[in-house]
């Protein structure tokens, strides 16, 4: 049955939890464009963040078109972390999928986003630890060049 602050309360949950992410991804950008641990270390958690906002949004759905799985396991947020972080890391044990069609489009846009996010983002990162911007390499009279 339809939960009226259930749903407020996952909905204002999904929120923070994309302007978590949202907010870090920007403190990086806005940091010296030298690649260091820390910016490795924001990206993961940014990472994570994510797989908590597609749990907390997999619970939105549970509490507006329940039942969420397509399996008898009840929709309770220890079994939403789990299916997130199995979506988003591609690992699809099969033990648990989602029932309804909004569900399913959720989970394959997590896993979509999820894989382009460590394909890209995180390899970009990792890949460019400790070089210097492109910036500081060039010699000092082409730098302030627009």
């Amino acid at each position: 049955s339809f939960d009226v602050g259930t749903s407020f309360a996952g909905i204002v949950t999904v929120i923070l939890a994309i302007a978590g992410p949202y907010l870090i991804w920007a403190g990086i950008r806005r940091r010296s464009l030298h690649i260091d641990v820390e910016t490795v270390v924001a990206a993961i958690c940014v990472f994570l963040m994510l797989g908590l906002a597609y749990a907390s949004a997999f619970g939105v759905i549970a509490a507006i078109d329940p039942p969420f799985f397509a399996q008898d396991s009840p929709a309770e947020r220890s079994e939403l972390l789990y299916f997130s972080f199995v979506t988003i890391t591609t690992t699809g044990y099969g033990d648990l999928s989602a029932g309804g069609n909004l569900g399913r489009s959720v989970a394959v846009s997590e896993a979509i986003i999820g894989q382009i996010y460590l394909v890209t983002v995180v390899a970009l990162i990792v890949g460019n630890i400790g070089r210097a911007p492109i910036r500081d390499r060039l010699p000092r009279d082409e730098r302030d060049k627009p």
